[in-house]
């Protein structure tokens, strides 16, 4: 017999690995685009390129990816120079089958999954994703894990390293876990 190895959740935690599917992010205008993928989208969807915010193009190939496409709620904004930015991008996760299919169809790799996993709550609007925490996932997850190798398991010392250098910087859940009534 071989020893058990057990994780004692939720007073000790793993960090899961970078290709872990978890809740999604978008990736913002870094100079670190797809080349030259990228270009050609603005261009042809005529988009107001703006760094610090995010790659979407709006170009609704998520939308159709999807199996239950009524998770997405995605609009754009026309500006006074004729170019377009995303307004609203929502994503109700309780429908959500964290199947990957949006992000495989993105052409701009801007929409991704994330390694936060922990997103418990008592009510349900806290499971609409919108555009302000899609960015602020996308800028977090790139600070903490980009640096990490590609590799599926890392060995752990290199892990905890990485993973306590930049943890992530996210409000801390509401209502989660026992409460006095």
């Amino acid at each position: 017999f071989s020893r058990t190895i057990t994780t004692h959740y939720p007073y000790e935690k793993l960090t899961p690995p970078k290709r872990f599917r978890g809740f999604f992010g978008h990736k913002v205008v870094d100079g670190n685009e797809p080349q030259p993928a990228y270009d050609e989208w603005v261009e042809r969807f005529k988009i107001e390129v703006i760094p610090g915010k995010s790659r979407c193009v709006v170009c609704l190939l998520c939308k159709r990816a999807c199996p239950v496409p009524q998770l997405f709620e995605i609009e754009g904004k026309k500006l006074e120079n004729g170019r377009r930015v995303v307004s609203v991008f929502n994503m109700n996760m309780m429908l959500c089958t964290f199947c990957g299919f949006c992000v495989d169809a993105c052409p701009v790799d801007c929409l991704f999954q994330s390694d936060i996993h922990e997103t418990a709550s008592y009510t349900r609007k806290d499971s609409i994703l919108d555009l302000a925490v899609l960015e602020k996932i996308g800028k977090d997850w790139q600070a903490r894990r980009e640096k990490e190798p590609d590799r599926i398991w890392i060995d752990d010392v290199q892990r905890d390293k990485l993973w306590h250098e930049n943890k992530p910087d996210l409000p801390e859940p509401r209502y989660v876990g026992r409460h006095e009534w």
